[in-house]
């Protein structure tokens, strides 16, 4: 039985503990963003998801 895209499960690990880091799931990829030393971050999500961030 071929399985769809919904039923395929996949696990990460993720530090919790380190603020230098922000994860973005997008299509089904985790994708983790080193954060600057100083200064802010700004995400913009348009209808739940994230549009662009800098």
């Amino acid at each position: 039985m071929e399985k769809s895209k919904l039923d395929i499960k996949m696990t990460a690990e993720i530090d919790l503990m380190n603020e230098k880091k922000m994860y973005v799931v997008k299509e089904g990829r985790l994708i983790a963003h080193e954060l600057p030393d100083y200064g802010q971050t700004i995400i913009v999500t348009m209808g739940g998801r994230v549009n662009r961030w800098r």
